[in-house]
This record gives C-alpha cells, structure tokens and sequence, in this order.
C-alpha cells in the first residue's frame, strides 16, 4: 500500500532507541523473514521510542498509532482498520497495557497483512521464582507517577497494569482461536534485558529492587544486572529464562479446508478430514 495518512517519512538522521537489545534480534528476524522494509509499517500503542526502533532497523515509513495521542488514534483492542491493511505491525512493550492483551494480538494480526512484531515480558519459572521471592512484582506499580498519576497503566489509564507475560504456545493458541482460517506461522525468541535508569530502580518499592538499590548505590546495582544479563544470555538454557519474549508472526496461506465464497471463509464443501472428531 502506499504510504498511509500520518506515516513518518524518517531521513537520514535519527536518535537510537533506549531498548537496544530489541534491535539485533528484530534484524534478525527481518533478514530471515526477508520483510520489505520500504513498505510502511504501523506501530501500535506508539511514541518515540517505536519510531526510534523502527527507524533504526531500516523502516522508512513509519504509522505511529496510540489510544488518545499520535498520528494515528487507534485502540490495540478494536483497531478501526480494514482486513490486511498493513504489510507489517509491530508493538513495543505494549500487549502488557492492553485490558485483554489476546484481543490486541488478533487484532494485530487481523490487519496484517504479512507479518506482526511484537515484544513483551516472558513467562518463564525464573520469573516467578523471582515474583515470589518478592524481586520482582506482577503488576506495575510506580509507572503512572511518571505521569503524575494520570496515565501509564492499564490501557494507558491511572491504574498499574498487570505484567501479563507470554509464551510461545500462548501465541500459538492465540492466533489459532482468532485466526482459524489460516496457516500462521510463530518464532520466538526470549532473552534478558534491563535497560533501567536509576530513578527506574528506585521506584520499585513493591519489591526489594529499591531496597537493593538502596543498599549497594543505583550504578553499582545496574552494573551488577548487566553482569548477570551478558552471563545469563550467554548460556542458552539461563538464556530461555529471559525476562524478553520476542515475537514475529508470519501470516500463511488458507487451511486446506478453507475456501473463500461471496467475500467470506468458509469450509469447503465435500471437504472430508481424515482426523475424528475430538473426545
């Protein structure tokens, strides 16, 4: 499609993102994926660190789309956007913010027309190790301060979202209810990362981050995570632990079983499963 209403037609120069462990990975999967980065792409739940990302790994035309504010005033959980409208959609940090984060990713995918991106918090037993020895907290709690209370939580609203955290299989289940007419294919790829600052750490007074931060001075504490994220994501199984679940959705051809007629999917007629019927 051509460049949408609201597209940012980025030049030559632009600022590097905060998150830059998202980039190698994202590269990675473009490459592979051999995605077209001249086509525009649409941000979900966007600013400028999606813009700083996105920009950075090639996109030139950049939809930057967001609840109340931005180019572009789309809800994650009912875009208002015909089928496939886009070649590429991608979400930052965003699914966590979402009332119904299974909703947004089928809504994503729904308007997609080749692939979705996205990164989010993984589930994995080291963070609920870490959850329930009170390191870390399911919900966030400290981030609406930064808005004077106003905004940062829940669909981007005054109350602390909970941290909903993915896994493979979560997507797969997901876009299997949302999408079952199609073939979608889904790599993943989990890894550590803290990109905090020390106001960040401090915050975190619900876990014993801040008391910890406290004890052995903000710079210290974030050296010591950067230690342990360089060793942990240096051996693969520490590595699948990851606090990052990075996600690229290929969409597919139609099931065998599926057929379009009068504009809709439908299943084929006379088409016979060789599978029985589920218990």
């Amino acid at each position: 499609m051509s460049t949408a209403a609201g597209a940012c037609a980025i030049g030559s120069e632009h600022f590097l993102p905060r998150d830059q462990s998202i980039l190698p990975v994202f590269e990675y999967y473009l490459e592979r994926l051999a995605v077209d980065r001249t086509q525009p792409v649409l941000a979900i739940g966007a600013g400028s660190e999606d813009l700083a990302i996105l920009s950075t790994v090639g996109f030139r035309h950049i939809v930057l789309s967001n609840l109340g504010t931005g180019e572009l005033i789309l809800d994650a959980e009912d875009i208002q956007l015909p089928d496939n409208s886009y070649s590429v959609v991608f979400a930052h940090t965003v699914l966590h913010h979402c009332r119904s984060p299974h909703k947004a990713l089928g809504e994503m995918l729904r308007v997609a027309r080749q692939h979705v991106f996205f990164l989010d918090a993984n589930d994995s037993w080291a963070f609920r190790l870490l959850t329930r020895l009170k390191f870390s907290y399911p919900y966030e709690v400290g981030v609406t301060g930064s808005f004077d209370y106003l905004a940062g939580g829940m669909r981007n609203g005054p109350i602390p979202n909970y941290m909903y955290r993915w896994t493979k299989r979560e997507v797969e289940k997901c876009v299997a209810a949302y999408h079952p007419e199609r073939r979608i294919e889904i790599r993943a790829r989990t890894y550590w990362a803290f990109d905090v600052y020390e106001n960040d750490l401090l915050t975190r007074t619900e876990s014993r981050v801040a008391q910890m931060t406290k004890a052995l001075g903000p710079r210290n504490f974030i050296r010591l995570l950067h230690a342990a994220q360089a060793a942990s994501n240096a051996f693969p199984p520490l590595r699948a632990q990851g606090n990052r679940f990075f996600c690229a959705i290929s969409k597919g051809e139609l099931q065998p079983w599926i057929e379009e007629r009068n504009g809709q999917f439908c299943e084929k007629r006379g088409y016979k499963s060789s599978l029985s019927a589920p218990l």
